[in-house]
Order: structure tokens, then C-alpha cells, then sequence
């Protein structure tokens, strides 16, 4: 395999989708929140830019923490299975997440100083550096201690949406954090889905997950709260916070939604191998209702822009 093909791999880049949604869902809330707004495309791509790569680092130092608790070890599912395999060593994972972080800072500042009332991003910025960093690492360590559910609610939620909308309108607002919660639920489910997918190994080396912690019954009954809650959600969303009906559109995705459920709930009669895809699947129903949410809101902003 090519150097190129490893980095690729080693940086996950089929879960890219949940901080490259986040970015436009919040330029576009911008739109929405602020008539008259100019969108500033090139900022908008840097926003996401600075997302996956911020992403991609997160990545890969979670990989490195892993395999160094031997959480990532033969026989388990996770992570990019390079370090396990021998493909790559660690000390090069662990210096390209820093070097993506680094790049990702280099963003942010930018950003800050090119944004009016920058100094707000500082703390949105800081927030997911510190939640991105210490997902695995010490002295922390959010993913051990059962709050890393917390922590990817949070960084690919409210954090990037409410950043990349503060980018374009330079203010503050509650509508891209009410905005953000479907798909910030729809990621969580995609981590819980993994931990759920886990507990038996990851209970060899003690750590702490959500479903270690209420077991796989009660674990199951939450994989279903988070992924349907992302629809009852929209529901509120259009009753209370101003989407339009377009936004039912999401359901276009509850099939994948349905099929998901559907693995979990039958979880002991399938073979490790074909439940192993469930984080897939999950991070398949994010995309399609993020899309989806993101079209909604644009066909809203078109039509409010043409009365």
C-alpha cells in the first residue's frame, strides 16, 4: 500500500461526513437568521476545512491512545486496524494527528482574526481542541470515563454549527444550537453504536462506555432514543423553532433509520462480522439526514428570499 493510501486510511476519511455537515448546516442557518446576509463561500470552506482537519487529528491520536491501552488490539473492530496490523508505527500516527491539529489551529486563528467579535470563536475552538485532544488522552481521557458521548455531542453539534454560523453573522444566536441537536444526536448514535458493538472488549482493559455502564439492554433501548430522537427532534424544531415543513424531508432517511434499529435490536443473532458494520450504517443515516436537513433549509432560505 502506497504512503498516500495509508495516511487515508489511517484518518478515517469515510467519517468526514459528520464535520463537513455541521459547517454548511450552520452557514446556511446564517443565511436563514440574518436576511440580507452576504455568504462568504470562501470562509464557509475554510470552516470545513478546518473542521475535518481538526477531524483527522482527533482521529488519529484516538487511534494512537487506543492501541497504547491496547483497547485497539487483535480481534477488535475500530479504528483504522493500521497500528495493529503493523502497517504503521505509532509515533507516525501520533505525530500526523499533532500536525493536524496544528494545521486546524492555524485555521481557527484565521478565522478569528478575520471574523468581527472573533474572540467568541476562541472559546468554541478551544472547547472542541480540548474535547477532540482529550477524547483519549490523559489526563482526561472522555472516551474511558464514559463521556465520550458527551464530547461528540457537543464538538460535532452544537460546537461546529454554532461556529461556522458565527463566522457568517458575527453574532450569537440560539437557532444553529436548536438546529444542530438532530444531528448531533445522530453522531452520538454513531459512537454509541460502536461502544455498544465493544462492550466485551472493551471491558478486557477496564475502561468506562455508556454501555458498559447501563448494559447492553438498556444500551440498546438508548441507540434507538438517539437515532428516532433526531427525527422527533425536527418535529419540535418545525412545531417550535421556525423550520418549515420542507424539513420533513429527513424522513426520506428513516428506512436507513429503520434497518439500524433493526441490527440492534436483533444484535445477538447476527455474527460479530455483520454487526461489526453497524458504526457504517449508523454514520450512513447522519449523512443522508444531514443532507437532507441541509437541503431543506435551502430550499426555506430560496423561497423566503423570493416573497
Amino acid at each position: 500500500m502506497s504512503i498516500v493510501a495509508l495516511w487515508w486510511q489511517a484518518v478515517r476519511p469515510f467519517a468526514f461526513t459528520v464535520s463537513l455537515i455541521p459547517p454548511i448546516l450552520g452557514a446556511v442557518t446564517a443565511l436563514i437568521d440574518n436576511p440580507g446576509l452576504d455568504l462568504n463561500f470562501f470562509r464557509l470552506v475554510l470552516t470545513g476545512l478546518g473542521c475535518m482537519t481538526a477531524h483527522a487529528g482527533a482521529n488519529l491520536l484516538s487511534d494512537y491512545y487506543d492501541y497504547k491501552a491496547k483497547v485497539d488490539r487483535e480481534g477488535t473492530f475500530g479504528s483504522s486496524g493500521l497500528l495493529v496490523a503493523g502497517a504503521m508505527k505509532p509515533s507516525q500516527v501520533l505525530g500526523g494527528g499533532g500536525i493536524a491539529m496544528v494545521i486546524a489551529g492555524l485555521i481557527g486563528a484565521y478565522l478569528v482574526y478575520v471574523t468581527p467579535g472573533g474572540g467568541f470563536l476562541i472559546w468554541l475552538i478551544l472547547i472542541g481542541a480540548i474535547l477532540g485532544v482529550f477524547y483519549t488522552a490523559g489526563p482526561i481521557q472522555f472516551k474511558y470515563r464514559a463521556l465520550g458521548d458527551m464530547a461528540v455531542f457537543v464538538s460535532f453539534g452544537p460546537a461546529m454549527v454554532l461556529g461556522a454560523y458565527y463566522v457568517q453573522a458575527h453574532r450569537f444566536s440560539w437557532l444553529p444550537v436548536l438546529y444542530s441537536i438532530p444531528i448531533g444526536l445522530l453522531v452520538d448514535a454513531v459512537l454509541h453504536s460502536n461502544n455498544l458493538r465493544d462492550i466485551a472488549n472493551d471491558k478486557v482493559v477496564n475502561i468506562k462506555t455508556v454501555p458498559i455502564l447501563i448494559g447492553e439492554n438498556r444500551a440498546k433501548f438508548m441507540y434507538y432514543g438517539l437515532v428516532f430522537g433526531a427525527y422527533a427532534t425536527t418535529l419540535a424544531l418545525i412545531v417550535f423553532a421556525g423550520l418549515t415543513l420542507f424539513s420533513l424531508i429527513v424522513f426520506l432517511s428513516f428506512p436507513l433509520a429503520l434497518r439500524a434499529a433493526n441490527m440492534v435490536r436483533h444484535k445477538d443473532d447476527l455474527a460479530a462480522g455483520q454487526f461489526a458494520v453497524i458504526d457504517a450504517v449508523t454514520a450512513q443515516i447522519h449523512l443522508a439526514f444531514g443532507l437532507l436537513t441541509v437541503t431543506a433549509l435551502g430550499v426555506q432560505y430560496a423561497i423566503a428570499g423570493s416573497v
